[in-house]
């Protein structure tokens, strides 16, 4: 009888730990806003983003997260402008990232990051946000370098 209780809790273990790396995630826990972005040829797409900004927030990221909804993504905010490097460890999803300038230019498009990767992926130049998105996003909506951002951190819309 023990070896099956114990069978039966390391099971429960193992089918419940992922899931607490899940849902314990900003991606879920913080407050969601509304990003649009606005591609060079004219095409636009919404996403309810999660922005963090706190040091443990950005260190941890989208680490462990397993599934994110289409229209789903985050942004890592920073307070000032400087050269920004990212890295996929921990990360199970791949990711396409957008490097973001003041006014909410992106500067860099980064395409299908290699997850659990700690190869270092650099802002090639100072941004204030990089914003995360599923892979192949990039690609089907056509977003580039140029492609501009409408949210409140950048000043950009209004606020409802």
């Amino acid at each position: 009888m023990k070896r099956i209780c114990l069978g039966i809790t390391l099971v429960l273990v193992l089918a419940i730990f992922p899931i607490v790396g899940q849902v314990d995630s900003p991606l879920y826990l913080n407050e969601k806003s509304e990003l649009v972005v606005e591609t060079i040829d004219g095409a636009t797409a919404t996403f309810k983003i999660v922005v963090v900004t706190e040091s443990e927030d950005l260190a941890r990221g989208l680490m462990h997260i397993r599934f994110m909804p289409l229209d789903q993504g985050m942004m890592f905010l920073h307070d000032t402008r400087s050269n920004v490097s990212m890295w996929m460890k921990d990360t199970r999803l791949s990711l396409d990232m957008w490097f973001v300038a003041e006014g909410g230019s992106i500067t860099k498009v980064v395409k299908d990051a290699q997850p659990m990767s700690t190869d270092l992926i650099r802002s090639d130049g100072a941004v204030i946000a990089v914003v995360e998105v599923n892979a192949g996003l990039s690609s089907l909506i056509g977003v580039t370098p140029g492609a501009q951002l409408r949210h409140l951190a950048f000043a950009n819309v209004e606020n409802d």
